[in-house]
């Protein structure tokens, strides 16, 4: 089963068990009725968790699980990830798409292929994508109209402009 990560738990809140989770997801609204997560260092290796109460933030929640009841026992998940199943991602619309699935898509300039998409990184004004090119080098594109002309995830690419102002 694939997971991916939805948050990290930063430290423990209160005295029954509550943990602070820093969220690293677009859509937190979603997670408000999610009874399942899954929890660990890495996605192949979570174990399922069952949600007991969550409150949510716009980058933070709070959450408590069913069988941790106490801040010693929280404190021993502080540092460890929260996930989401893959088959529990709802499907986006429109021009949206999860980060999973911008990785990997072939960059072409025009009809040239020039690279691959390897990173995608969330900064405040926007996404920033971070492009292997065919001769080994990496750059860093504004994840903009201004130099992304399109996303195409069925035809497993994205097309750019001017990107030789990032070279």
């Amino acid at each position: 089963m694939r997971c991916f990560e939805i948050g990290r738990i930063i430290k423990v809140k209160g005295v029954k068990g509550e943990v602070k989770v820093r969220l690293e997801t677009d859509f937190p609204e979603r997670l408000k009725n999610r009874k399942t997560l899954w929890i660990g260092n890495a996605p192949d290796t979570a174990i399922e968790i069952k949600v007991k109460s969550v409150s949510v933030a716009p980058d933070s929640a709070t959450y408590r699980f069913i069988g941790i009841e106490s801040p010693e026992q929280a404190k021993a998940l502080v540092g460890k990830s929260l996930f989401v199943a893959e088959s529990d991602l709802p499907k986006l619309n429109g021009d949206v798409a999860y980060i999973h699935e911008l990785i990997g898509l072939e960059v072409l300039n025009g009809e040239t292929r020039i690279g691959r998409l390897t990173d995608v990184m969330k900064i405040p004004s926007n996404d920033v994508y971070e492009i292997s090119l065919a001769d080994g080098k990496k750059i860093l594109m504004p994840a903009i109209s201004e130099f992304i002309e399109e996303v195409n995830l069925t035809g497993g690419y994205v097309k750019v402009k001017r990107y030789e102002e990032f070279l």
